[in-house]
């Protein structure tokens, strides 16, 4: 017995010759073999093993199977699997070209040969904190931290957040510029890659030579942002050695907050020793995430550095993207087994319009009103009405 494509092919030769109860004994043996391979492919494909797929009819007295059938099946699931493959890099080519237009649109500056486009879009998309109405809380001591001739701007950041106003012009330039892989630790803020914590510039005007952000202030506020609330951390100066890698803002949410840092909490693990903020610092530029412990407890605010220098939740985010794509696919196949409908794959496209992202077929119109899961966790990163407008 050798095998086509992993499945037996099977040269019966000489089975008259044998008893019965032999020919019993190798018709049980030849099926249970056809329908292990059968149930394999099966399985490949996502689908059941049904009573059709056993067509594996071996005639009385010669045990003849019959290949074509086999050829038919194997090929229709090879038919679909390309299917799915061109629908899933035509979705992709279309994503990086949307992204393109609006990496340009926000001025972002990325390096292509490193980074693809939907890459650098999705880094910008999760260190943006969207305009919405968040109540201003203040850690313990706060407003003993703060220098007085920064008390005003930290109250005007407080309100623009109570109003929902828009306070990213107030974050790192790094948000628009220095995103290249050359320098280590410029792809991503590594404070907020490490412990979700922004920090914002006081001050209570506008820069003249940079079109969005605000003025560039020497002290900076450090703040944890929720859905619907943000936590006022401290107010540190600028140019302090390792300001960006001082634990004591995770010790600062711990203790003031401790309910919400609850879920950040590792149970199980009790950690003696805490990395200083030179140690933490060292170990984010060599791609790797140190926990943080305050008395003795662990937490993991976010999903630290990677090795290339991105935040690991970008990474996170762009592969559950791609996977979205691929499912998207799928779900274009079963609609349109389901209608028993056959179109060309290149006919399908994806399309940025005023509510985000659109699914369109230059053949049939009526398919971009099909209702698919996938789609809408694309679309996530680009149905925001605020993100589609030029800063």
């Amino acid at each position: 017995m050798n095998s086509f494509w992993g499945v037996p092919r099977l040269v019966p030769r000489r089975v008259g010759c044998c008893s019965p109860s032999a020919h019993r004994a190798l018709r049980c043996v030849i099926l249970s073999e056809v329908e292990g391979s059968i149930a394999s492919l099966a399985t490949m494909v996502r689908r059941p093993l049904t009573q059709n797929s056993r067509i594996w009819i071996a005639k009385e007295s010669r045990f003849r199977l019959e290949f074509d059938v086999l050829i038919l099946f194997i090929f229709s699931n090879m038919l679909e699997q390309s299917f799915c493959d061109i629908l899933n890099n035509k979705f992709c080519n279309d994503l990086q070209e949307i992204a393109k237009s609006l990496c340009e649109l926000h001025s972002l500056h990325y390096d292509a040969r490193v980074e693809p486009p939907i890459r650098r879009w999705i880094s910008y998309v999760a260190r943006l904190v969207e305009p919405k109405e968040r109540f201003a809380y203040f850690s313990k001591d706060f407003w003993t931290r703060v220098p007085k001739q920064y008390v005003s701007a930290v109250h005007l950041l407080a309100d623009k957040f109570e109003y929902g106003e828009n306070v990213n012009p107030y974050l790192s330039t790094s948000l628009l510029y220095n995103n290249f892989a050359k320098k280590k630790g410029g792809r991503t803020d590594l404070l907020w890659a490490d412990w979700k914590i922004h920090h914002f510039h006081l001050t209570t005007s506008f820069s003249k030579y940079k079109k969005f952000f605000s003025e560039r202030s020497d002290y900076l506020l450090f703040a944890y942002v929720g859905d619907d609330y943000v936590c006022f951390l401290d107010v540190k100066y600028h140019k302090s050695e390792n300001v960006f890698s001082n634990p004591i803002f995770v010790k600062q949410l711990v203790e003031s907050w401790p309910e919400l840092a609850e879920v950040h909490a590792i149970n199980g693990i009790h950690v003696e020793n805490c990395w200083n903020a030179e140690e933490i610092k060292k170990l984010r530029k060599g791609g790797l995430t140190p926990l943080t412990s305050v008395k003795g407890r662990a937490y993991m605010m976010g999903l630290g550095v990677s090795t290339a220098g991105t935040a690991g939740d970008d990474v996170f985010l762009y592969d559950s993207l791609v996977d979205e794509i691929k499912y998207l696919s799928q779900d274009i196949l079963i609609f349109l087994n389901r209608r028993n409908a056959l179109l060309d794959p290149m006919t399908f496209s994806l399309k940025l319009k005023n509510d985000g992202l659109s699914l369109e077929n230059s053949i049939d119109e009526s398919f971009g009103k099909a209702s698919l899961c996938h789609l809408e966790q694309v679309n996530r990163f680009f149905n925001q009405p605020w993100l589609l407008k030029k800063n």
